[in-house]
């Protein structure tokens, strides 16, 4: 009966998703580790255990995003799956780590009520940061049980859609991507991070990812992380030549300096909002910001795309 429920409830959030996306861009909200830092997230710290620990952090971040105007969330969960996990030996907290992240994500919507519109929650998927088989020694069927166990957990506490983001092996996106059509009924994001010469670390170009990705049944496919908006715009041109689906990027903040022993994010909110009319222009669907965005940026983008719509 429940999973009744679970499958109606997702083929109706799906359709909602899609007959919004097919009117506007939506917005997703920004960097969660840039702002655990500024919150007190030691370097090598693990960003997702602060679920537990401090989980007011982790809503008042959300908070402030919705504030900023976002329309998607994205749940503290990029590291959460078991594999990650296990370099802080809390592979098992998976269950715990997920399950509260999805609560602390729905709190904060509740406690944000004024915004009277409806925010998404998004499941966020990162790598296991592991080199697989044949180069590494983890094997794909590992990869895929890994991430079905997440996917699953993300599912039945609420999520509305995955985001698979920050992806450099073509293989283990495609692993993570298998294990949510297989398990779930979650509209699922699925997108990549690609450097200057506009391939990723592993040599994927943006026509190949698209076309393997769309091919595997994504319902939209991106570019994120990485770099700024200049070099992404580069790569969301590409993918539209030959994308069927949705687009998102999130872009960084610009490209990080090492600035009094800080790492600093150069591109300001308006530099940030610039970009996202032109994204707008070139047709991308969903539009947010990954390392260094803060909810200004966020605010700033928001009243862009308000301009547009």
């Amino acid at each position: 009966m429940e999973e009744h429920f679970i499958l109606k409830r997702n083929i109706s959030i799906k359709e909602e998703i899609k007959k919004q996306l097919n009117k506007k861009v939506l917005l997703i909200d920004g960097a969660m580790g840039t702002m655990l830092q500024k919150y007190g997230l030691k370097q090598g710290e693990c960003s997702e255990e602060w679920n537990i620990s401090h989980p007011q952090v982790v809503q008042n971040i959300h908070q402030e995003y919705i504030k900023a105007g976002a329309d998607i969330i994205l749940t503290n969960t990029f590291g959460a799956n078991r594999i990650k996990l296990s370099n802080f030996g809390r592979e098992n907290d998976t269950l715990k780590i997920n399950e509260i992240a999805v609560n602390i994500a729905k709190d904060a919507i509740n406690k944000e009520r004024s915004s009277k519109k409806r925010i998404f929650i998004a499941g966020s998927i990162g790598p296991t940061g592991k080199i697989l088989e044949p180069y590494g020694d983890l094997k794909v069927s590992e990869v895929y049980e890994n991430y079905k166990e997440q996917m699953v957990i993300l599912e039945k506490v609420g999520v509305d859609l995955i985001i698979l983001e920050t992806f450099y092996d073509l293989e283990e996106i495609k692993a993570a991507l298998k294990a949510t059509k297989e398990n779930t009924n979650l509209m699922v994001i699925a997108s990549m991070t690609f450097d200057k010469n506009l391939k990723t670390i592993y040599g994927v170009d943006p026509e190949r990812a698209v076309m393997v990705l769309e091919g595997k049944g994504a319902d939209g496919v991106g570019a994120n992380c990485g770099t700024g908006p200049e070099i992404l715009y580069k790569v969301l041109k590409i993918m539209k030549k030959v994308s069927h689906t949705y687009l998102m990027v999130e872009p960084n903040a610009g490209i990080p300096e090492f600035i009094e022993g800080k790492i600093v994010y150069p591109a300001s909110p308006e530099v940030m909002a610039d970009y996202t009319e032109k994204f707008i222009r070139s047709g991308i669907n969903l539009i947010g910001g990954c390392c260094g965005t803060i909810p200004l940026h966020i605010k700033a983008m928001s009243d862009k795309i308000k301009n547009k719509f």
